[in-house]
C-alpha cells in the first residue's frame, strides 16, 4: 500500500495511480458499544474505491489471513496427577494439587527434603485455624495432605 493511499471517505484512493475517491458502504445493525466496546458495527470497515475496486474489508481480511499463517500452533498434552508428581524433583520441596472432589477441600501431593509436617505446613502457610491441615500420607521424602479453604 502506498503511504499516501486513501482509507477514509472522501480521500483519494491513490493505489497504483488510481484517482478514485473513497466511498463508504452502508452497515447493517447499529452500535452496541454501550454494552461491550468496541462493537462489530463500529469496527466493520465499509470503505471502498468505486474506480479500482479496492475494499478496506478485503484488505483487512487479507492481512488477518497472512497474520494467522505466521502464528504457531500450541499443542497441549494432558498429564495425569501421577505424571505431574513424578516430574517433581527429588530432594526439593514441591507439590501438585490433586482433584479432591470438593471445592472447599484442597488436596496436595508433594516431595520434600526430609522436613517435618510442621515445616511443610509453615512453608504452605497453613494453620490449624481455619485450614485444619491433615497429613494423609507422610514419609521422609513425600507427603499428601488435605486442608480446608472456605
Amino acid at each position: 500500500m502506498n503511504q499516501n493511499s486513501g482509507t477514509k471517505k472522501g480521500e483519494m484512493c491513490n493505489r497504483n495511480g488510481c484517482t478514485g475517491i473513497i466511498e463508504e458502504g452502508e452497515k447493517e445493525g447499529c452500535c452496541s458499544c454501550h454494552i461491550n466496546p468496541p462493537c462489530s458495527y463500529c469496527t466493520t470497515q465499509t470503505e471502498y474505491c468505486p474506480v479500482c475496486g479496492w475494499s478496506a474489508e478485503d484488505e483487512q481480511n487479507e492481512y488477518l489471513k497472512e497474520y494467522a499463517k505466521k502464528q504457531t500452533s500450541v499443542t497441549y498434552q494432558y498429564k495425569s496427577d501421577e505424571q505431574l508428581f513424578n516430574e517433581l524433583k527429588d530432594g526439593e520441596f514441591g507439590y501438585i494439587r490433586v482433584v479432591s472432589g470438593g471445592h472447599t477441600i484442597v488436596r496436595l501431593k508433594g516431595k520434600h527434603p526430609n522436613m517435618t509436617s510442621g515445616e511443610i505446613y509453615a512453608k504452605l502457610n497453613l494453620y490449624e485455624n481455619p485450614h485444619m491441615p491433615r497429613m494423609r500420607r507422610f514419609t521422609d521424602t513425600t507427603f499428601e495432605l488435605t486442608y480446608f479453604c472456605d
